[in-house]
């Protein structure tokens, strides 16, 4: 005969006199319980010594197990288990009528109606066989009850899920629950990622956009607000709160992500058509009357000394040939440096009368803007440059294999930074001062505020109607490049090819 030591068996008294229970309790150690987040683990056993006997064992095993996972966690031996989203009542909502239709229940039922008689009785049994599920006298005599089932045993513990499928179950008519902004938030990335599946790197910026903007409404008002019961002066308020935290640019991002992410729920869920998104006009704390970045965002254009010396620098230092490739052709370009580490080998058109980049989005970069989505020509050194990159490319069908993954971006300006900083330590001076270093170029040499929006990938609005197709914009575009880079001798390339 094997003895079982209990020693984490507790006998209880029940409210109603005589009535006895027993549970498993078991005080977690001290350095497991922030992990854990409890200070003891508690588990019901049954109302009999009997049924607490035979459920011991198996309990017992599943706490040491659970300690031990515990222990490896917190000694690094184990990675922490995944976290899983938590789901909003509304989509526990969805969730539940979804579940009840699978079950062969029409959710939404007439109370009067004779014919759904035998519709009540299937509801019924499906909701007492969800709630023996979680009688703890009956888990702990293994799914059948060791002692009478008229004994009191009141489901413990019903998980979200199930309380809202039974809620469902038990009612006429289910409303669903207003929607809140973390249905909005979730609701705006799932569309936003079904439109393109972005890499890993971009999903998380974008998720971490959203939840920042959802989080300081629910940090400024002090609940998880439902989007029909934002005020204005609670837009007021959460704008409010933004600027004693962060500055006033990034109080515009994030309002900015606000508005879309409640103008996208407005669209997407019938119950909110034709609501007024009480964020819209705030007042713009930054960028001027109109918006738009500051001269911190921004940077400033390099000057001629500072462009040189850096250029000079990493041709002389750079181990990598892609690197200098890289600044030449965004010297040469004006284009921002996801959109040249992003190319791909066919995007590159090298020979013909016309010679552009194909910028436009693909698997593994996106763009900023649609307006972005533009053919760049390629002149001068820009030229010499991206030829000189095909030549470098031998299996991928990436310009630049080093660069061209997700992050690639980042990591090229990581690399291209320290040169900078080599030169100057002027905060403002940056890799994206060569875009300011263009726009400048096309400025002075007279080119109009469309054309340069032709060759740069800002938003034309109207004035992009007075081109035709793709051909014509870039023909305008090259011109426009060629006028800003006319006052510089041209390489020998472009001298033999006229």
């Amino acid at each position: 005969m094997v003895n079982v030591t209990m020693k984490y068996l507790q006998e209880r008294q029940g409210k109603k006199r005589g009535t006895l229970s027993y549970r498993y309790r078991r005080p977690v150690p001290g350095a497991l319980k922030e992990h854990l987040g409890k200070g003891e683990l508690v588990v019901p056993l049954g109302k009999t010594l009997v049924a607490a006997t035979k459920a011991y064992g198996k309990v017992d095993k599943e706490v040491e197990k659970a300690l031990a996972e515990a222990w490896d966690v917190v000694n690094g031996k184990a990675k922490p288990p995944k976290a899983q989203p938590v789901k909003t009542a509304r989509e526990l909502f969805n969730d539940a009528i979804d579940r009840a239709r699978d079950l062969g229940i029409n959710p939404y039922r007439h109370e009067n109606d004779d014919s759904e008689e035998g519709d009540d009785e299937a509801r019924h049994l499906i909701a007492d066989g969800i709630a023996e599920k979680y009688r703890p006298g009956y888990r702990a005599a293994g799914g059948a009850y060791a002692t009478g089932v008229d004994e009191p045993d009141e489901p413990v513990g019903v998980t979200k899920a199930d309380a809202a499928l039974l809620r469902v179950l038990m009612t006429t008519d289910p409303k669903a629950p207003p929607v809140t902004i973390m249905d909005a938030k979730k609701r705006y990335l799932e569309n936003r990622f079904a439109l393109r599946q972005p890499g890993e790197l971009e999903r998380k910026k974008d998720e971490q956009r959203a939840d920042r903007a959802a989080d300081a409404i629910v940090e400024a008002l002090g609940r998880i607000a439902t989007v029909t019961s934002i005020t204005r002066e609670e837009a007021r308020k959460v704008q409010t709160y933004l600027k004693g935290k962060v500055s006033a640019a990034t109080v515009d991002r994030y309002l900015n992500d606000i508005r879309s992410i409640i103008n996208h729920a407005i669209a997407e869920f019938p119950d909110l058509h034709g609501l007024k998104n009480h964020f819209t006009g705030l007042p713009i704390l930054a960028g001027g009357r109109w918006g738009g970045p500051t001269v911190e965002e921004e940077g400033r254009p390099l000057t001629v000394e500072e462009a040189t010396a850096i250029r000079d620098r990493i041709e002389r230092l750079s181990r990598q040939p892609d690197l200098i490739l890289i600044w030449r052709m965004l010297e040469g370009t004006g284009c921002r440096l996801a959109e040249v580490t992003g190319l791909r080998v066919v995007d590159v058109v090298s020979d013909g009368d016309m010679r552009y980049l194909d910028v436009k989005p693909h698997d593994r970069r996106g763009l900023k803007t649609v307006a972005s989505i533009r053919r760049v020509p390629l002149v001068g050194d820009a030229l010499d440059a991206a030829r000189a990159a095909l030549k470098l490319v031998r299996d991928s069908d990436m310009l630049f294999p080093r660069y061209g993954v997700e992050g690639g971006n980042t990591a090229a300006s990581a690399a291209l930074m320290k040169h900078v900083r080599e030169i100057t330590h002027d905060r403002l001076a940056r890799v994206h001062s060569l875009r300011h270093n263009m726009a400048d170029k096309l400025k002075t040499a007279g080119v109009e505020e469309a054309d340069r929006n032709l060759v740069l990938g800002h938003t034309l609005g109207g004035e992009g109607k007075r081109y035709g197709g793709p051909e014509a914009r870039l023909e305008v575009a090259t011109r426009a490049v060629r006028k800003a880079f006319e006052a510089i001798t041209p390489p020998a390339s472009e001298l033999k090819e006229g």
